[in-house]
Order: C-alpha cells, then sequence, then structure tokens
C-alpha cells in the first residue's frame, strides 16, 4: 500500500512547479528509492526530495533525486507539499502538526488496536495468520484522501490480506476488490442515518470518505441496496440514485 500510494504521489508532483518532499522515519527508504527509480527519466528540472530521519539513506538515488539526512524531525524544513511516513507508537507525537497545512499527508504505520484511530482515515490490514497492521492517513485535503482510497482499494487482491474498519462494531474483515462487499458500510450508513434523520446521499457519500474505509462512489450501492430492503426511503422515491437523492430511515 505505501509504494502504491507514494507512486501516485510522486507521479502528482512531478507534474507539479512545487514538486514535492517525502519524509520517512521508518524502515521504508529503500523501497521509497526503487519508486523514485521508476521515475528517474522524468526527475531532470523537477524539485522532488526525500529526507530519511534518524539513519542513514539507502544508497541507488537515482540522478536528479535530492536525499537529505535529518537526527529528528524537528530539523525537517520544507515549504512546499510533503508526504511523511511514520511508523510505530512514537509518531503519535508528531502526527498532528505534520498533517497540518496544505499538501501535507501523513501516513502511519502501528500496530492494530491503537486507539488514536479517530485521527485520520483507519484501516486494519489482517494477514491470513491474523496478524494486523494498523494504516492510518491523514491530510486537509479531500482530494488526496480520495486519492487515498482509490489505492486502498487497487491492491492485489492475491496479497494474502483483507481490512478490517476498526469503526465496524461486527469486525467484519473484508475482502480486498475494485467492487468490495458493501456490508459494513450499509450498515454504518444505516447507523449515520439514525443520527441524521434525513439527508442527500452526497452527504453520505462524504461520511463515507470522511469516516470509512470505503470511497464515495460505494455510498450509492450501499444506499441502493438499503433501499431495496425497505431499510431506506427516498424522496423522489423512483430514477436513478443520484447525489441529490435525498433518503432516511422509514
Amino acid at each position: 500500500m505505501l509504494v502504491r500510494y507514494l507512486d501516485a504521489w510522486t507521479a502528482k508532483a512531478l507534474r507539479s512547479q512545487r514538486g514535492g518532499t517525502y519524509v520517512e522515519c521508518g524502515g521504508f527508504a529503500a523501497d521509497a528509492l526503487r519508486v523514485f527509480g521508476e521515475f528517474a527519466d522524468r526527475l531532470d528540472g523537477h524539485h522532488l526530495e526525500l529526507v530519511v530521519v534518524g539513519s542513514s539513506a539507502p544508497a541507488g538515488a537515482p540522478e536528479g533525486l535530492s536525499v537529505q539526512v535529518i537526527p529528528s524531525l524537528d530539523e525537517l524544513v520544507s515549504d512546499g507539499p510533503v508526504l511523511t511516513h511514520l511508523d510505530g507508537p512514537e509518531a503519535w507525537p508528531q502526527f498532528a502538526s505534520l498533517a497540518r497545512g496544505k499538501g501535507h499527508e501523513v501516513i502511519v504505520t502501528a500496530p492494530a488496536g491503537d486507539p488514536r484511530v479517530s485521527e485520520g482515515c483507519a484501516v486494519e490490514l489482517v494477514a491470513e495468520d491474523g496478524e494486523a497492521r494498523l494504516l492510518l492517513f491523514a491530510t486537509a485535503d479531500v482530494k488526496h484522501l480520495a486519492t487515498f482510497k482509490s489505492e486502498l482499494w487497487a491492491v492485489d487482491e492475491f496479497a494474502g490480506i483483507r481490512y478490517h474498519d476498526p469503526h465496524d462494531p461486527e469486525r467484519t474483515l473484508v475482502d480486498i476488490s475494485l467492487t468490495p462487499q458493501l456490508l459494513p458500510l450499509r450498515r454504518a450508513l444505516l447507523a449515520e442515518l439514525g443520527k441524521r434523520g434525513r439527508c442527500s446521499v452526497a452527504e453520505l457519500q462524504r461520511f463515507t470518505l470522511l469516516a470509512t474505509i470505503y470511497r464515495p462512489e460505494d455510498a450509492i450501492g450501499a444506499v441502493g441496496s438499503a433501499v431495496a430492503a425497505g431499510e431506506v426511503v427516498r424522496e423522489p422515491e423512483k430514477g436513478r440514485l443520484t447525489p441529490k437523492v435525498v433518503v432516511g430511515l422509514p
């Protein structure tokens, strides 16, 4: 997942005049260099920087990539877009400050079951043997969050992992698929409608983006199945289910 998102982030950074800075605080620097190496023919003339915190930089940086080593995050200086990977419990003290600001994005990898999952978009990756790891993404830009969600569901479905939404009280494990199982989302949307009473499908799509592991477009399918089951009423009663349709509990 880190490789997939860094690949998408790098492509976007190279299309921007502002470039970007990737900050690695875990053990992912060598993998990051392999991602940057795939863009070696496009790095010249662009500002793309790798900052490694607290350890030495791996060898093999492609020409055109700026590499910097700093002892701690306190030494980080950047006025452009920044993607930071933090690893482990020690990540949390810096998390909030790094997630603030235009163009700032943070990915945290931490033990499953961490109570601070409400601080961003969180998903637990569960292996076949039951071992789980928390992945949390935070940004002030919903467009970046939407990109993260797209990459989340585009991961190889044969990777040997499933997803769990840490906010799902049923703890349902969901197979990775471009057309995922929507029952956990359906339950979450029904619970949200119980709080709101009535709202537009667009509002439920935004809730889906901000508060679940699913993508906004998945809300259409989940609401549609709830309407078909009689769990939700809609206005107008007929026609295509669009973001402007108002829905509520019967």
